[in-house]
């Protein structure tokens, strides 16, 4: 019977498998249901067609709760159909699966499909968290008073949670509730980093006393869109001279929302280096980054929109960047506002100085609400 599913004494024969399968699904045998299930999808390149989902449901009714999970994580995915997802959810959950009951509790916590109950979302977080479920036992770390949530982050780091080693090695670098100790930080972070966390990566590139290492880790962070590590890169790129590579780390970091590779990257589009200038698009990143508060930002979006530079000409608008980045006393700045007021008209000077007062008061409440 398993020869011509495993190979095991004779070659593989998937058409011989499949069929002893369906015999066994047809006596009842649950687990060829749902062995049929998975052999279904593997032949979908991944995707639950209507046959697949067929076999899925005949396990799921006789009490599979890894069928049931599969077909709740599918109906999770489709529009009004939240009923069928908790019911199987829920028996998968009442079946012991761990998953289903740390999923089950998502849903209470969220009030999705569901009303929001709190004490049935910390009932199934538990149970989830008492068989090592690791998104149960982060989120039990998280909830954890100072004193205990050393452990308890512990706990979730050894059932494989990649947030709870970075959280440790974070730890043991720091000497925070427990004694510092550099190699067990490294190893934490290397655990976390296997366990596809970019920002142990990027940790670990800050470990590195081997200039190669450094550049390795980095480049890991990086390549999986770490801001930080991805300025950092463009960084050691411009000052090696890799001035197109460098250009092209500022705009990814610049694209994640990092201001000063948003600056940076205008700056290299504007005097045209790894590439073509550009004076649309570097304005464009001054611009992000100038809305964020950067003094430099600023102080270029008003000497660009004076030149007409990117965008035409605007004295009222330029004005009020400058007055923005002379803010805290920039002394290119003041100087650039000063000269631009002494060539405009007294009502230009007053509505620019209520545009940087309205700006300044936009920035100013966005900072507060982040």
């Amino acid at each position: 019977f398993f020869g011509g599913i495993t190979g095991l004494g004779e070659p593989k024969n998937p058409v011989q498998a499949t069929q002893w399968w369906q015999r066994s699904a047809r006596l009842g045998n649950t687990n060829a249901s749902y062995r049929l299930g998975l052999m279904c999808q593997e032949q979908h390149q991944g995707k639950l067609v209507s046959e697949c989902l067929d076999w899925f449901e005949q396990a799921a009714k006789q009490d599979h709760a890894e069928a049931q999970l599969i077909l709740a994580r599918w109906y999770s995915t489709q529009p009004g159909a939240d009923t069928d997802a908790i019911k199987w959810l829920e028996q998968a959950a009442e079946l012991g699966n761990r998953d289903a009951q740390y999923l089950l509790g998502q849903r209470y916590v969220q009030g999705k499909g569901v009303v929001k109950r709190p004490d049935l979302a910390q009932r199934w977080n538990d149970k989830a968290a008492a068989q090592q479920q690791r998104d149960a036992l982060l989120l039990q770390a998280k909830q954890a008073s100072p004193t205990h949530a050393f452990a308890t982050y512990q706990r979730a780091a050894n059932a494989g949670s990649a947030e709870a080693e970075l959280w440790l090695g974070m730890a043991y670098l720091a000497g925070e509730q427990v004694s510092a100790d550099p190699a067990l930080g490294r190893y934490w972070l290397e655990l976390a980093a296997g366990h596809g966390s970019h920002e142990a990566e990027y940790q670990l590139s800050l470990q590195q006393v081997d200039r190669e290492q450094q550049i390795h880790w980095l480049t890991r962070a990086a390549d999986g869109g770490v801001p930080k590590a991805l300025f950092e890169l463009a960084e050691l790129q411009h000052k090696q001279g890799e001035l197109a590579q460098a250009r092209a780390s500022y705009a990814k970091a610049a694209q994640q929302g990092h201001i000063l590779a948003q600056y940076t990257y205008g700056e290299m589009l504007r005097l045209g280096q790894g590439g073509k200038e550009d004076y649309a698009l570097a304005l464009k990143q001054y611009r992000l980054a100038a809305q964020q508060g950067d003094r430099q930002a600023q102080y270029r979006m008003g000497t660009l929109r004076e030149e007409g530079l990117g965008a035409p000409r605007n004295r009222v608008h330029a004005y009020a960047w400058l007055s923005l980045a002379a803010t805290e006393g920039m002394p290119e700045a003041v100087r650039a506002r000063d000269e631009l007021e002494a060539a405009m008209t007294k009502p230009e000077v007053k509505q620019a100085q209520k545009l940087s007062e309205h700006w300044f008061g936009k920035m100013s409440s966005t900072a507060k609400k982040s």
